[in-house]
């Protein structure tokens, strides 16, 4: 785009030049050349430099092939043109700034649209995962380990219930035996009870017979 720009505002230079190295037909008197005059107003004060050549080349005498220009009209034109020049010398630098600037708004947006970009990717990573304990994990991650915990859970659960279980019939078992296991003293603690009230008994008859 820029070199397009300088390509339009060089163009009437070289259209200049290309003015100045093409003959121009002789017109055959005097006459005809004054009718082809610009107005006055149109001279070297006003108007483009092709008019202003036009105006120096209808208004010069000819001399056989040669054309008389006046050195007035030679040095307001060469001023005129050195003005054109510097104009577009102006024009130029003040596009190349322009240019310049434009070139450091698109680097700041590229570099604010790579910011966006890096922004909604971390967002679109993070809507799409979840934390656990400041560690981010995928969604298929996350479900994994949420039913790895979940299985883990359920076999603690079977293995309790089975503990559970099984010490509820141990302690059956041991209620059981220890049930047995009194009714044994009892019956062992009558039977002695009853031994040793024989014994008494067998003991008071012998002393009540030796009285």
């Amino acid at each position: 785009m820029r070199k397009l720009i300088i390509s339009l505002l060089t163009l009437p230079l070289f259209y200049l030049a290309s003015a100045q190295d093409q003959p121009t037909p002789v017109s055959s008197t005097k006459s005809a050349a004054q009718s082809s005059l610009p107005k006055p107003q149109q001279g070297l004060s006003s108007g483009t430099i092709a008019s202003q050549f036009d105006y120096i080349f209808n208004t010069s005498n000819n001399y056989q092939d040669y054309k008389v220009v006046r050195k007035t009209s030679l040095e307001k034109l060469k001023n005129n043109i050195i003005d054109s020049l510097r104009g577009m010398q102006s024009k130029l630098s003040t596009i190349h700034t322009s240019l310049d600037s434009h070139d450091q708004e698109v680097s700041s947006l590229q570099d604010s649209l790579a910011k966006i970009n890096e922004e909604l990717k971390i967002t679109k990573e993070q809507k799409e995962s979840f934390s656990l304990l400041g560690i981010l994990l995928s969604k298929g991650a996350y479900n994994t380990l949420v039913w790895c915990v979940i299985g883990l859970l359920l076999i603690l659960l079977i293995f309790y219930v089975y503990r559970y279980r099984q010490g509820h019939t141990l302690t059956s078992d041991a209620k059981k035996t220890l049930d047995d296991l009194r009714d044994e003293f009892d019956q062992h603690r009558k039977k002695a009870m009853e031994r040793e009230q024989k014994l008494n008994r067998r003991l008071q008859d012998e002393l009540n017979k030796r009285l």
